[in-house]
């Protein structure tokens, strides 16, 4: 039980009064009723009951009238702080009961009338905390980084109260403990520096700094979220917070979304924190995550905007973030089901039903209702939920009817012609910005989802869509929702094909050589054709045997020699496309491809998608990987070329988004098997533990990426999670795709791990050679020598490999084998983190062990050698003993196994002997028994013939 009595320690002395018996006897009574009813009683409630006692104390003159209330309870609260401190762990659960009631007492002051008398209470509690806060004991620190937490939160609300003096002794007394190697302690140190944050002067505050950097980096996810939740809420420190929905811990992901529900005005925030917050908070992949973002949004957000879906999404920009505000839709209608609503009130609900079912006009169509209205009539159509009667009866009252769909389309398709010949003939660039093609955009796949059974509506869309995709005022971006609402609109797919050989037939209907047709119209009319067939090469379900689908190669040669860079682009996508529908067309077009992707005189867009044309193209089929011999465009001449090899040259000295293409393909190929090299492995994890690539290939050359500041760095952590990961030469694609892959590498079989395992020489020797992944830091055609700490730390990299890949034996021979052939490349750094990797290394195999054992004595040698220091060399002899001791343990094993065996072999011939034993002994006792049996049975005859004469059947032996 905890002592009811603690010894009050310096600097804190009380007055001889307090040693009045009465006085101890209420506090120890109070603490003992305490403890044994907590729980039944408020902590406010007995914080009253013992001030209301001690006053009742004093007026009854049992005391020194110069003794008050609150020195009497500071010393009862001194009393109980020295308990709970100094109580050993089994009694850890009276300890937070007492240091909670002194913390109780803490609030109390805070919300009393009189606070000036309770700073006795503050003053004393305060001195405790600081006195015990260096204890070497976690669990001491803890408690009383929490009890510091509640004296400066009551002394931060007093105000005026508190000397600038006070608040700068609590900063430095929490300074350590923010940085503690206890997490509980630092936990503690984040929620007690959460009132000590400067607001004002946000960017000078050394605790908004700390706190900013424990929610970035701290290694526990408690932390972490005690940090995001603790931050003062500002422009600032907002990229900080948002930044944290991304995290690896769904805690601190939760956290970061609770404070932009409640701490955060939705219309204060940039488009990009808006869309980076939802992006990253509404994914699937966790539903704790999803949820926490569905709560944000509908009782948060959309709460504060009325709960109006058209105001969220002024606010997102629609129309440059359609995925993400589909999204935030998606969640608004399904909030009733995934519980987003539960706890708003009556009242909220009717409004939030009455503003998401408020029906859309097509005659006052903006940018947020066509995209609502679409996504809307979308999610009824994947409802499987509905009957087919009850989901053709809320989509028949949402879709318009055809022929006004596509007087809809006509009237934003000519505002949008419109604002474009604006933009022409005006000086301003921003005369040209209209949102009508978007508008559009949405009509066209609204359009896939209308009833056609009408002919005349029918015929009236086909129409549409045929003149829009021969006019040269259709957007671009409008062709593919044209295409595939023109396959909706007709019945068969031949009739489908027929129409886009019309389309083909009358866009490409010019004369190439005509010298008076404008170079434009000649690009517009080339790059429409290849979009065109690239869509429909895209999604038709049909092969190079159809007639109309072979027939497509002759659109798209002539684009693939354009001198427009992107027709040419566009012509490469589609031969790329092309060339999957059969073998013989993959053979063919592969040495066209392949030229692509290896002319370094080439636009950096068309070799990428070469190369990924190719990389599909090599899952396919075989022998896509094999040396082809291609013509160079420029000089005409021929030489071998291979996937492989385009991919290595890349790899190695590569230029900007290049570099993460052709790293995503190579690992594509070793997933597949269609490669096996240890040597590309060796590079792709040298790329994924490279500290400075994300901003190697940037392609802004002029930011400043050395900048530690934590601000800065949250500011660049928020564009980059804006950036769409899932396009093709993103830095954050290919670190995802990384971590998922060196697992699902090493599980595919046997042969995967022995590649992984012969990866660590490779990689130690790519670290020698300063290796580094594209061309960074390139001066006069050389690639500078990276700094130390810019290159990948070997310990992280040789141990991933190990673990990855459950290979710690052939690692360790690896790294031996290096040790010994090339130590004269290895400097100080390599060594120490190369033996230190090494120590950590266990050993799984008799054999390995045996081969890295002989191998010990020679790498003690070089190591000595080279000089190693005392740190090395122990972790070498550390690792030699682990080794040793498991090679004897093995060895005991052998021999107490061989042992057993032997033993098991004398139990099985002592058994067979007994056996034998046996079968003599119950042979022997048969005879004697059939002997006896013999002996009756010519008894029993001669007592019959005595019978037979009369005689007695026994006769008397006397």
């Amino acid at each position: 039980m905890i002592p009811r009595h603690a010894e009050l320690a310096d600097p804190i002395h009380f007055r001889s009064e307090l040693a009045s018996s009465r006085v101890l006897s209420l506090i120890a009574n109070h603490f003992t009723s305490a403890q044994r009813a907590w729980g039944s009683l408020p902590l406010p409630s007995r914080v009253l009951g013992l001030r209301s006692e001690l006053s009742v104390l004093v007026d009854s003159d049992a005391v020194d009238d110069s003794m008050d209330v609150s020195v009497l309870c500071a010393a009862a609260l001194a009393n109980a702080v020295d308990a709970a401190l100094a109580a050993p762990k089994a009694m850890a659960k009276k300890s937070e009961q007492l240091l909670a009631f002194a913390q109780a007492v803490c609030e109390s002051a805070t919300g009393s009338a009189e606070a000036h008398e309770h700073l006795p209470d503050l003053t004393f509690l305060c001195e405790r905390a600081l006195h015990r806060l260096p204890s070497k004991d976690d669990a001491v620190r803890a408690r009383c980084t929490g009890l510091l937490g509640a004296v400066i939160s009551a002394f931060v609300r007093l105000g005026e109260d508190v000397p600038e003096e006070t608040i700068e002794r609590f900063q430095m007394a929490l300074a350590p403990r923010l940085v503690d190697k206890s997490p509980a302690v630092r936990v503690e140190a984040i929620g007690a520096a959460e009132d000590l944050q400067d607001t004002e002067g946000v960017e000078d505050c050394g605790v908004i700094s700390q706190l900013m950097y424990a929610a970035m980096h701290d290694a526990s996810p408690l932390c972490r979220a005690a940090a995001v939740s603790a931050l003062a809420v500002s422009r600032y420190t907002l990229p900080s917070i948002i930044c944290r929905v991304r995290d690896t811990d769904a805690k601190v992901r939760t956290a970061a979304l609770k404070v932009l529900k409640d701490k955060v005005d939705v219309r204060l925030m940039t488009d990009l924190e808006r869309v980076v917050a939802l992006r990253s908070g509404l994914t699937p992949r966790c539903p704790l995550t999803y949820a926490a973002a569905s709560h944000m949004l509908c009782a948060g957000w959309l709460k504060s905007l009325g709960f109006s879906p058209i105001n969220l999404l002024k606010l997102m920009d629609a129309g440059n973030n359609e995925t993400v505000c589909e999204l935030a839709i998606r969640a608004i209608l399904a909030a009733p089901k995934t519980g987003a609503l539960k706890k708003l009130s009556a009242a909220q609900k009717k409004a939030y039903d009455a503003a998401v079912s408020k029906p859309v006009e097509l005659g006052d169509l903006a940018v947020e209702s066509a995209l609502l209205l679409r996504v809307k009539c979308e999610a009824i159509k994947e409802d499987d939920k509905l009957s087919e009667s009850a989901r053709a009866e809320q989509l028949e009252n949402l879709i318009p009817d055809t022929p006004v769909i596509c007087e809809a389309i006509q009237k934003h398709l000519g505002l949008h012609v419109a604002s474009v010949r604006d933009a022409n003939s005006s000086s301003s660039e921003e005369a040209g910005d209209s949102d009508d093609s978007f508008t559009v955009l949405q009509l066209l796949k609204l359009a896939r989802l209308a009833d056609f059974s009408d002919e005349a509506g029918r015929n009236q869309c086909l129409a549409l869509l045929h003149n829009m995709l021969c006019s040269a005022i259709t957007p671009d971006e409008l062709v593919e929702a044209c295409l595939r609402a023109l396959g909706v609109a007709h019945r068969t797919e031949t009739e489908y094909l027929e129409r886009v050989h019309d389309v083909l037939n009358e866009v490409s209907d010019y004369d190439a050589e005509d010298e008076e047709m404008d170079a434009n119209d000649a690009a517009f009319r080339q790059l429409r054709i290849v979009s065109v067939v690239g869509v429909v090469l895209e999604h038709t379900r049909r092969n190079l045997t159809d007639e109309r689908i072979a027939q497509l190669q002759e659109q798209i040669l002539p684009a693939i020699m354009s001198s427009d860079d992107l027709v040419r682009e566009a012509g490469i996508t589609c031969l790329g496309k092309y060339a999957m529908l059969g073998l013989e067309a993959a053979q063919e077009y592969k040495a066209v491809l392949l030229a692509a992707a290896a002319n370094a005189e080439e636009r950096t867009e068309i070799r990428a998608q070469a190369l990924l044309a190719m990389s599909d193209l090599a899952m396919l089929y075989e022998g896509m990987l094999d040396d082809t011999e291609c013509m160079d465009m420029m000089t005409e001449e021929t030489t071998q070329v291979s996937l492989p090899g385009i991919l290595t040259s890349l790899v190695d000295d590569g230029s900007g988004g290049m570099v993460v293409i052709a790293a995503e393909i190579s690992a594509k190929l070793l997933t597949m098997g269609k490669i096996d090299s240890a040597a590309v492995l060796a590079k792709l994890l040298m790329v994924y533990f490279d500290p400075k690539f994300a901003s190697s290939v940037s392609t802004s050359d002029g930011e400043d990426v050395s900048s530690g500041e934590v601000a800065a760095s949250a500011l660049r952590q928020l564009e980059a999670d804006a950036e769409d990961a899932t396009e093709v030469g993103s830095p954050i694609r290919l670190q995802q795709m990384l971590s998922l892959f060196f697992p699902a590498f090493c599980t595919i079989g046997q042969d995967r791990r022995d590649i992984m395992a012969a990866s660590a020489r490779q990689v130690l020797e790519l670290h020698s050679k300063n290796w580094v992944a594209g061309k960074r830091g390139a001066k006069g055609g050389k690639k500078a020598a990276p700094k130390v700490a810019d290159k990948p730390n070997m310990d992280k990299v040789l141990t991933f490999i190990a673990n990855v890949g459950d290979v710690h034996g052939l690692v360790a021979s690896e790294i031996c084998f290096y040790i010994v052939e090339e130590h004269d490349q290895m400097d100080v750094t390599l060594t120490r983190d190369v033996v230190k990797c090494l120590s950590a290394l266990v050993v799984e195999t008799l054999d390995e062990a045996e081969v890295v054992r002989d191998m010990m004595d020679d790498v003690e040698l070089v190591l000595e050698e080279k000089g190693s220091n005392k740190t090395t060399m122990n972790n070498l002899d550390r690792f030699r003993k682990r080794v040793e001791a498991y090679i004897a343990k093995k060895e005991q094993e052998k021999v107490a196994a061989e042992a057993k065996a032997q033993r098991q072999a004398e139990r099985e011939a002592a058994k067979g002997v007994a056996a034998i034993e046996l079968t003599d002994e119950n042979e022997a006792e048969g005879a004697a028994v059939a002997a006896g049996e013999a002996t009756a049975e010519k008894a029993g005859r001669a007592g019959g013939r005595r019978a037979a004469r009369g005689k007695p059947l026994v006769e008397s032996n006397v």
